[in-house]
């Protein structure tokens, strides 16, 4: 039992890192903390190494205004966070549902949820500008 518990305040502590390192924008902290071999899933996009998945967590970072932690749960090597994420407008306060998998001291699956409607048209903008 000690062993799932020591487990779970390691998942719990990499994961709150993470959220912590993006969310005030020092992408290399949180790049550190995903595993090489990342699977990435979301609304968006999904991604298969932490590479791949480098420019989207930088861009997600700079266009991310704010973000708060509603909820965590952590179970053994698996977590679930809830988190308030202000965007820009039109977008605003998107709620977030994220899931993770921590292996040897990195994330090794990360998998994310929201409502992407009002993102999407932000996306397609700059898409047209570029």
């Amino acid at each position: 039992m000690f062993f799932a518990s020591a487990r779970g305040r390691n998942t719990r502590c990499i994961v709150e890192s993470y959220f912590a390192a993006w969310t005030t924008k020092n992408v290399h902290e949180a790049r550190a903390l995903l595993a090489d071999d990342l699977e990435f899933s979301g609304p968006t996009a999904s991604y298969k190494s932490a590479e791949a998945f480098w420019p989207a967590l930088v861009n997600f970072a700079n266009m991310t205004k704010s973000a708060r932690i509603v909820e965590l749960v952590v179970e053994g090597d698996r977590a679930a966070m809830l988190y308030d994420c202000e965007l820009p407008q039109p977008v605003g306060t998107l709620k977030i549902a994220s899931f993770f998998r921590v292996e040897s001291g990195k994330i090794r699956t990360y998998e994310t949820q929201f409502d992407t409607t009002e993102l999407r048209k932000v996306l397609a903008r700059k898409s047209d500008r570029e």
